[in-house]
């Protein structure tokens, strides 16, 4: 089972594999780490999560987004094969 809890810049991520989904969520901190925002999200795979989630939560930085997907594959999560 993978998980994840990170922080890049003004974003923290946490997630965790629960076997056929992915669930977690991702914030918008203040300059100090609070939270601004938060979404919850349970998606099927790590396309999904960057996706649907991370991307348009950081405004579509593509950046960001890809040092995200970096981490969790850093952390074990894997793309799913669909049939």
């Amino acid at each position: 089972m993978s998980t994840i809890n990170t922080s890049m810049g003004r974003y923290s991520l946490k997630a965790k594999n629960t076997g056929d989904h992915i669930k977690g969520s991702i914030a918008i901190n203040d300059e100090g780490g609070a939270p601004l925002t938060s979404q919850e999200f349970r998606e099927h795979d790590l396309d999904d999560v960057v996706n649907n989630v991370i991307f348009p939560v950081t405004g579509g930085n593509q950046l960001i987004t890809s040092a995200l997907r970096d981490e969790m594959e850093k952390a074990g999560f894997r793309q799913q094969r669909r049939n």
